[in-house]
């Protein structure tokens, strides 16, 4: 998030006179981050919807904070989280919408955002982005005052703040910069119109702002609970993972449906199958499927002597190199005819075997000799 608002702040500043279209991909990532961390406020606190409100504490009646102090609510309740998603993912779908809008009313010369005049489009839609800014704002601090509780393990206030400064203090900072230009603060230039400059100042605070930022983030969304020593993964597969929006689309899509069913009268339908312990059993089988294929890609490919003659000679015909289950231990009382044994820890290293037996899960057999 940081790299991608420091970029777009500072081509922004640099060509100032295309800034609206760079601000277009910085208001979609935006929107794109806020559905993030809300997904992983959720997966820190279940799997799945039954599992999610099997672990909140809340009490059946709280306060709603302020302004809405004096209303209660019920954080037990099955709306709450569907309604929780859905004043978070409005946002989602209305903060590009009205990014493109202005691309599209800026072209045509109709949005003038040095103005607020009732003429032009920038007045209304930066009311539209303000009331659904504040909406979402306020269901992401609803959601994060119930469960801050339930998920304390994880560290969630400073994940929280850093989030909600990024996305939400930069965007309210834009709308002060908007009307002070607007009542004249900001003076033209023989280079520079007064949108001109409320944008280079947006994007040289931001770009300086994001110095700041970045400390914190590196602070509260440390890798270190899931760095795991000697296992190397896939950077760019990872990357394109955060960067899917398959996700997203699909829980738009799910929340308009489940409107829809509610407004209509019907139940919403239950989505449990596609909760993350679903996604995560079926990444789990595909995982182990693959790696089956490379495993005996492996043996075919680097232990060609495993189904030869040299492996019957060494293990008999029913015996073969690295499968535990052929491999049977000797009791300190048994024969000492010559056998094929798996002991723990091997008397001599053998390259092959010792692959052969990490890919098999780690356990560490090798074919002796017992006279």
């Amino acid at each position: 998030m940081i790299p991608v608002y420091s970029i777009i702040s500072f081509l922004s500043y640099r060509f100032y006179k295309e800034a609206i279209y760079y601000e277009t991909i910085r208001d979609c990532y935006e929107a794109f981050v806020l559905y993030s961390f809300f997904i992983l406020l959720l997966t820190y606190l279940g799997d799945d919807t039954t599992s999610q409100r099997s672990k909140m504490t809340a009490t059946e009646k709280c306060q709603l904070p302020f302004p809405l102090s004096c209303y209660f609510y019920n954080p037990l309740g099955d709306m709450f989280l569907h309604k929780m998603k859905w004043g978070i993912l409005q946002y989602v779908v209305v903060k590009p919408t009205v990014a493109l809008v202005s691309c599209v009313l800026h072209y045509y010369g109709l949005l003038c955002p040095a103005s607020y005049s009732w003429h032009f489009g920038n007045v209304y839609l930066t009311s539209i982005n303000f009331v659904s800014a504040s909406v979402s704002l306020y269901c992401l601090v609803l959601f994060y005052m119930t469960i801050n509780v339930d998920i304390e393990d994880h560290d969630p206030f400073m994940k929280f703040l850093c989030v909600k400064l990024v996305v939400f203090f930069c965007f309210w900072q834009s709308c002060l910069l908007s009307v002070l230009g607007s009542l004249g603060v900001f003076k033209p230039t023989n280079g520079w119109t007064t949108a001109n400059v409320e944008l280079g100042i947006s994007a040289l605070l931001i770009c300086s702002e994001m110095v700041v930022f970045a400390v914190l983030h590196v602070y509260s969304f440390t890798y270190v609970p899931y760095f795991v020593r000697g296992v190397t993964t896939n950077a760019l597969k990872s990357l394109w993972d955060g960067f899917n929006p398959i996700d997203l689309v699909r829980e738009i899509l799910w929340a308009c449906e489940d409107i829809s069913l509610i407004l209509r009268g019907q139940d919403m339908r239950i989505r449990d199958q596609h909760s993350l312990s679903h996604k995560l059993e079926r990444a789990n089988t595909i995982r182990a499927t693959r790696r089956q294929r490379f495993l005996n890609k492996i043996r075919n490919a680097y232990l060609p002597g495993r189904t030869g003659a040299g492996a019957r000679s060494a293990a008999g015909s029913n015996s073969t190199l690295g499968s535990t289950n052929s491999a049977t231990p000797v009791s300190p009382g048994a024969p000492t005819d010559s056998a094929i044994v798996a002991v723990p820890t091997p008397a001599t290293y053998d390259p092959r075997a010792a692959l052969l037996s990490h890919l098999d899960g780690g356990q560490n057999y090798q074919a002796v000799s017992r006279v």
